[in-house]
């Protein structure tokens, strides 16, 4: 991981903050014919644990709700929710960056559940030194060569909204929730950024992003699991399906 000027990273080519944050303006559309607004799907979430310092990387969807105030899905079990419950604990302000547009190995880092130093892990999948920069309006690092950055907090006290339904990844439609709503503060981008989804149902599950995404998690967890009972597995192949 080698941190970079902001002047050198081409996600800081165009920085927008307070006001001047619309997130209505990017290209965020409805994914699927029942979903409760337009989502952003393909959004990596870069966090800090407050309690170990560990640097978080998973991956959320995020429901506009306005020009600065999307929620946050965080209703399944996650280092992320672990880490907000912490904050909200101690009633202090969680600060999150989001990056949408990101090399196709970060998904795959952000999916797996390791220990440790998961902005490493990013580095690590790509195999070669990552390039971040320190975000303009919170202390967090990202990769520089992003498409764009929402930057932000999640409140201590506890502001959650209703957010959903949605399309989730088995195929079916999750229910409303009550979510956590995040304030934006900053929106960095390339001045040419393409905005990324990823899908997420469909009637072909073994076609969506996150099938393949998924696939890969299960893989590390199976070959793990053989490596301990077996303790020379040859190969491990989970279909996407």
């Amino acid at each position: 991981v080698v941190e970079i000027a902001s002047s050198a990273a081409p996600v800081h080519q165009v920085v927008l903050t307070g006001d001047k944050v619309d997130l209505t303006r990017l290209p965020i559309h409805l994914q699927h014919a029942m979903d409760g607004g337009p989502y952003i799907s393909a959004a990596i979430d870069y966090s800090v644990d407050p309690e170990t310092g560990h640097r978080n990387a998973g991956i959320r969807r995020l429901m506009l709700r306005g020009p600065r105030e999307p929620g946050v899905d965080m209703v399944s079990p996650s280092d992320f929710q672990a880490i907000y419950r912490k904050a909200a604990a101690k009633q202090e302000r969680l600060p999150v960056s989001f990056v949408i547009g990101a090399h196709p190995a970060d998904f795959i880092a952000a999916a797996l559940r390791l220990p440790g130093d998961e902005l490493a892990l990013v580095a690590a999948m790509r195999g070669q030194a990552l390039p971040v920069v320190r975000c303009a309006t919170n202390d967090l690092l990202v990769p520089a060569d992003a498409e764009m950055v929402i930057e932000g907090y999640l409140d201590g006290r506890g502001w959650y909204e209703e957010e959903g339904p949605y399309g989730e990844v088995l195929g079916y439609y999750g229910v409303m929730k009550r979510n956590p709503v995040f304030r934006v503060t900053a929106l960095c981008m390339r001045r040419d950024a393409l905005f990324q989804t990823v899908t997420i149902s469909g009637r072909r599950l073994d076609c969506t992003d996150t099938g393949h995404i998924g696939c890969v998690r299960t893989e590390v967890g199976a070959w793990n699991a053989l490596r301990t009972a077996v303790r020379e597995p040859v190969a491990v192949h989970v279909t996407a399906s």
